[in-house]
């Protein structure tokens, strides 16, 4: 654990700290980052991070991301790493929000001093090379061109790929495995792609309300629809 050490600010150091926005002011606040994206960078350090935490951090004022016109959160490099100081203090230290919170105002302020690692600025350190990813779905590696090339999985970064590819490597696989081909592989995956977006579609006027909970419940909803509807259409046609 690092301390927070305490400083005695100018009135040119208070001065630029107010300018720079919130803390960690030497950092991008620039909102170009997606919850997902969040995720990523975080899944490592705090596997049980998920967006309905992000939320929860949000609505109680510890880091509030930008809003999209459409409703949508988006942070930035300086939002992460505030995350990052937030969720440390509640694994290693178990503190509650009200603490948390009194820091990040000391932080924000220039009251005290909190040193920012490289980490929050370099690639994630979630991300997997082309092999890494084969290793972690026990495929070979020529299993995950393939699906990239067909669309299945997408990079984050030249050769590197997100922790959520891994569990598309498996489902992708195993059609490949059961007599699937490519071509028809690319196919589900657009029609799939296709029905995810008009999920978020049809959760966007909740969203855009800044009623997220409703909004993701709709969201779940008619994606679950859309693949139970898939798989009755599938197995009906078996069944004749």
């Amino acid at each position: 654990m690092v301390a927070l050490k305490a400083v005695a600010p100018t009135p040119e150091q208070e001065g630029a700290g107010a300018r720079e926005g919130t803390w960690p002011h030497q950092l991008s606040h620039d909102p170009e980052l997606r919850v997902s994206d969040v995720l990523e960078q975080l899944s490592h350090e705090f596997p049980a991070l998920s967006s309905s935490k992000l939320r929860f951090l949000d609505s109680n004022g510890l880091v509030t991301p930008h809003r999209s016109g459409a409703g949508y959160r988006q942070y930035s490099a300086a939002d992460v790493e505030r995350l990052r100081f937030v969720l440390t203090r509640q694994r290693d230290e178990y503190l509650p929000l009200s603490a948390i919170a009194e820091q990040l105002g000391d932080l924000d302020a220039g009251r005290v001093h909190h040193p920012v690692g490289p980490r929050a600025v370099g690639e994630s350190a979630s991300t997997l090379t082309p092999i890494a990813l084969a290793h972690a779905a026990t495929v070979d590696v020529d299993i995950v061109e393939q699906l990239a090339a067909a669309g299945l999985i997408e990079q984050t970064g030249p050769g590197r790929y997100g922790p959520e590819a891994v569990p598309l490597v498996i489902a992708g696989a195993a059609y490949l495995g059961s007599g699937g081909d490519p071509r028809s592989l690319a196919t589900l995956a657009r029609a799939a792609r296709r029905e995810a977006e008009l999920a978020t579609d049809a959760a966007r006027p909740r969203r855009a309300r800044g009623d997220d909970a409703t909004a993701d419940t709709l969201e779940r909803a008619r994606a679950d629809a859309a693949v139970a509807l898939f798989s009755a259409c599938v197995h009906d046609r078996i069944g004749r």
